[in-house]
Order: structure tokens, then C-alpha cells, then sequence
């Protein structure tokens, strides 16, 4: 459903409108409309006749040194860090408006807060509704009385910018790091799973 409904969004052009989404999901890529198995950390957007190119990398955040180091993420233990990195490219030699990007956390990770870049990313629970962060939501305590609570971490489940225009031949970079949770089993690829 989720597939369905990016994909209803995607490569959508009204006017000079588009609306793009990149989505990692269950081993899977879906960018521009064009769906592949992600078996290296580098995917791309190839549809030709889409401006919009979208490449998207999946590392592994390491110290070495003292220093934050990026490696190849074939593999990655629970409590490690993933670092998601999506490139939009206007390939075109005219302005792209209502550009947005949308970066799906990884399954059984969390989002680690301060890594997001742009900063101005907005954030979601269930893929629909994004707000500023940190999310917040309202709990009803036993006693009847209303209280904000900010949303874990763990519950967020996308990542969305909304830089408007990009220019001709202009890219724009939008990043994220991610723990793996502490439940999960060791990742192969891009999918994570829970130990069972």
C-alpha cells in the first residue's frame, strides 16, 4: 500500500509540479516509479525520460581514529549506525518546482537525532501526516488529564523535505543516520530484521 501510494505521487506532473519520493523498504528500492532489489549500497534512478535523477547510498558509520568514518553496509550489528544519503540531480535545463523528498527509516532502526540534513526535515509516524520535530503526540492519563509526550525515536518511520525548486543541472543532498536496534539480528544489505 505504501508502494502504491508513493508511487501514485511519483513522477506526478502538473504543470512544472513533481513530486518525488525515494522509499527503502523490505530490501526493496523504489525511486521515479522504477523498483529494484537493492543488493549493493548504491542505487539509482535510470528512468529516462524522468529529470529528476535520484541516487541513493546506504553506509555504515564507524570511528576510526576518534574520527566518524563511512564503510560498505553489506552487514551491520544492532547498536550500529547506518547512514542514508539520497541525491536529487535535476537533470534537466529547466527549474524543478514542488520538489519534495521523502526518506524512509530503515525497518527496525531509529533515528539518530542531530544527523539529519537538511535540518528543516519534517517527520512521521505512519507516512501521512509530517510535523516539525521532535514529534509530540497527546496522552490521556488514568486521571482523565491530557499530557504532550515526545514521540520515541523508534516510532519514526519517515523523513521529508520540501526544498521547492531545484535548478537546472542542480543536486541537493539530504542525509540521515540510523541505530540498528538493539532486538534486531545482525543486517545484510539494506533489510533488517528482528531476531526471532
Amino acid at each position: 500500500m505504501l508502494v502504491r501510494a508513493l508511487n501514485r505521487n511519483i513522477g506526478r506532473n502538473i504543470g512544472q509540479n513533481f513530486a518525488i519520493a525515494a522509499c527503502i523498504a523490505c530490501g526493496a528500492l523504489t525511486v521515479g516509479g522504477v523498483s529494484a532489489a537493492v543488493a549493493q549500497k548504491v542505487v539509482t534512478n535510470n528512468a529516462a525520460d524522468n529529470p529528476l535523477d535520484i541516487r541513493l547510498e546506504r553506509s555504515k558509520v564507524v570511528i576510526v581514529a576518534g574520527k566518524e568514518s563511512l564503510q560498505n553496509a553489506s552487514t551491520a550489528k544492532p547498536g550500529e549506525v547506518l547512514q542514508d544519503l539520497a541525491t536529487y540531480t535535476n537533470k534537466s535545463s529547466r527549474t524543478l518546482s514542488g520538489v519534495v523528498a521523502t526518506l524512509p527509516v530503515p525497518v527496525n532502526t531509529e533515528l539518530v537525532m542531530n544527523t539529519v540534513t537538511p535540518a528543516a526535515a519534517r517527520a512521521s509516524v505512519d507516512g501521512t501526516n509530517f510535523f516539525a520535530m521532535p514529534l509530540k503526540r497527546k496522552v490521556k492519563q488514568a486521571n482523565g488529564v491530557e499530557v504532550e509526550q515526545v514521540v520515541a525515536l523508534s516510532e519514526y518511520r519517515y523523513l521529508r523535505w520540501y526544498p521547492g525548486e531545484l535548478g537546472p543541472k542542480q543536486s541537493i543532498v539530504f542525509s540521515a543516520q540510523f541505530r540498528v536496534a538493539a532486538g534486531a539480528a545482525s543486517v545484510s544489505g539494506v533489510d533488517v530484521t528482528l531476531k526471532k
